[in-house]
């Protein structure tokens, strides 16, 4: 679907130089030169565009001009001035956002015309293509527009669409859910030294164990408090480690972790 498209990518920071090299990966599906990337920080453009052939551009005026599809992928501090800088783009272009806050209706409101934006919300394990994207369309995205952004993304990792209304929501559970897990590693490895392992052991067992626990799930078509059941045996240890974690309110607290990540991300939308 992206066979003779031009893509450009403003901001090459990790998330966009994941964006590039997922799609310079994924079967060839686009050639180098049909990559267009521009930065704030020229070294970084440049760079990337001698590591990986693609073509840097002076500025988002002649990256505007020569993409079809314009991947925001700058800070939202500086989406204001970039959507200046390419208010004069022609008609039939696609503007997909990754930064964090920023609606479509901004968007629309900023440019002229009915120019179609879709935001997209990846996560941290996209950098190794293994995320999730969350993608919302704007009011002129249509179904083509949804499909161009899938394929981008799904390059790196699994996309799910949803509401924009619910975006905050999807970025409190998948874009701030990395950092959940690794809190909750980090959590099982002082526990393990605490009871006498090795810190090198203790993160071997609890890294595994994790990825193990995440590739069941997926792979498994049992529900998740099926599989929990299955390792709990009455009066074993598991049984004894659940109980504290449900005295402890474990599921509330998370899920009142959610919810101040969605309301941040709410707090701190453009509309």
């Amino acid at each position: 679907m992206l066979k003779g498209k031009k893509i450009g990518i403003i901001g090459v920071g990790n998330i966009g130089s994941a964006i590039i090299r997922g799609i310079l990966g994924t079967a060839g599906r686009i050639p180098p030169k049909n990559i267009i990337v521009n930065d704030i920080d020229k070294k970084k453009s440049r760079a990337i565009s001698r590591e990986l052939s693609v073509i840097s551009v002076a500025d988002n005026i002649e990256l505007g001009r020569q993409a079809g599809i314009i991947i925001l992928a700058a800070k939202p501090h500086d989406i204001e001035e970039i959507l200046k800088d390419i208010a004069d783009l022609q008609s039939g272009k696609l503007i997909i956002c990754i930064a964090a806050g920023i609606k479509t209706s901004y968007i629309e409101k900023m440019l002229p015309g009915q120019v179609a934006v879709v935001r997209a919300m990846p996560n941290m394990p996209a950098l190794i293509g293994e995320g999730m994207t969350a993608i919302s369309a704007g009011r002129f995205a249509g179904e083509e527009e949804l499909q161009l952004t899938e394929a981008i993304f799904s390059a790196m990792g699994e996309t799910v669409r949803i509401s924009e209304d619910l975006m905050d929501t999807a970025t409190a559970v998948s874009g701030s859910g990395p950092a959940y897990f690794f809190l909750m590693m980090e959590a099982l490895i002082e526990a393990g030294i605490a009871g006498g392992l090795s810190p090198q052991v203790a993160h071997r067992l609890v890294i595994q164990t994790a990825y193990g626990a995440a590739k069941m799930t997926k792979e498994s078509e049992k529900e998740l408090f099926l599989l929990r059941e299955e390792v709990t045996s009455p009066g074993g240890t598991t049984e004894a480690g659940v109980a504290i974690l449900e005295k402890k309110r474990f599921k509330d607290i998370l899920t009142e972790a959610v919810a101040a990540g969605a309301a941040r991300s709410k707090k701190l939308s453009r509309k």
